[in-house]
């Protein structure tokens, strides 16, 4: 028997493919007014509302930048998306590696209210972000 899915995992499903083709109004319409964002302190530490989003979520989806974040998996586990997958790192003409990443995202009220960003290796991350985007 075929299980249905979610809005919450439709909503996520959904986010990745329009930030994937650069759209990322829809995410901003998704998130609750005081969403919390958790990451590694390199990559800008912990943060409250919209812009905590904002500030990074666009660096895997600019075109030009030599980055790519694929999700390759959804996983619905109560009142929490998990995605994970791998960031593609390429400079001009050569890949320079891929990078494993985890979101978990987790909704409130059928608002995303909070998100945590893992990355194999942030600091190596954070190196590339800054100096080759």
């Amino acid at each position: 028997m075929k299980q249905l899915m979610t809005l919450a995992l439709l909503t996520i499903r959904d986010l990745y493919a329009s930030m994937e083709q650069g759209n990322i109004g829809k995410l901003v319409i998704a998130l609750d007014d005081g969403v919390w964002v958790y990451t590694a302190q390199c990559m800008g530490g912990n943060r409250r509302g919209r812009e905590g989003i904002l500030q990074q979520v666009p660096a895997f989806y600019r075109p030009g930048t030599g980055i790519k974040k694929n999700a390759d998996h959804f996983v619905e586990q109560g009142s929490m998306i998990i995605v994970l997958g791998n960031i593609q790192i390429t400079v001009p003409g050569a890949s320079i590696g891929s990078m494993t990443f985890v979101d978990v995202w987790r909704f409130e009220n059928g608002n995303i209210s909070s998100v945590n960003f893992y990355y194999r290796d942030p600091e190596e991350l954070y190196v590339y972000l800054e100096h080759f985007s």
